[in-house]
């Protein structure tokens, strides 16, 4: 007995339109999984580059909290004024550098050549005994150094006396990161002068 009609058009399988159907609809569902993992990547990248800025900025500021008290490095070359309470506003715009190659502000100090970015440039020299910055050898000769480090000294008058008890430093760490510019991380200590402690 020979089956129904109906039966055999059932039984026929994928068309070639089917299957090229379906062949898409998995293409697209694995471009969008490749995409995903190049978001991964860069977020990988982002955090790692994070860690090691912000290894730098702790390790400075560890050897700055050691550092004489009158270091030609800890004293205010654009920021004279003392800070006390009611005049601190300004100290606030140096957190945030911008995404250009040389940040937005002048700070104080840095470890880099940008004469730009900064006042008093190569201030960390081959006498720092800290960690220095990793060196990117794909990069065009001048930008080998993946990470600057910048440094403010403010004169913090704690007691509105007119004389200052300590100093702010403020240090941001920045470098490049791909398709987005410059980011950066900031930290910040107070270092009190010793004289106040040991009555000289």
């Amino acid at each position: 007995m020979r089956p129904a009609t109906s039966a055999l058009l059932g039984d026929r399988g994928f068309s070639l339109i089917e299957a090229m159907v379906a062949s898409v609809i998995m293409l697209i569902g694995l471009l969008g999984l490749a995409g995903l993992q190049v978001v991964g990547m860069r977020a990988n990248n982002l955090g790692k580059r994070m860690s090691q800025a912000s290894l730098l900025g702790q390790d400075l500021v560890q050897n700055m909290q050691i550092w004489n008290y009158t270091d030609t490095r800890l004293i205010p070359a654009n920021h004279t004024a003392k800070y006390t309470d009611t005049n601190h506003a300004d100290i606030a715009q140096y957190w945030d550098t911008g995404r250009g190659g040389s940040p937005s502000v002048q700070f104080d100090f840095t470890d880099s050549a940008d004469a730009t970015g900064a006042t008093n440039i190569n201030q960390l020299n081959a006498n720092y005994e800290g960690v220095l910055s990793p060196v990117d050898t794909s990069l065009a000769a001048g930008e080998q150094t993946i990470f600057s480090r910048y440094w403010n000294v403010f004169l913090i008058d704690l007691s509105g006396s007119g004389t200052a008890q300590g100093k702010l430093v403020q240090v941001a760490v920045r470098w490049k990161e791909s398709s987005f510019g410059y980011r950066q991380v900031t930290t910040s200590f107070y270092k009190y002068d010793p004289t106040l402690f040991t009555g000289q």
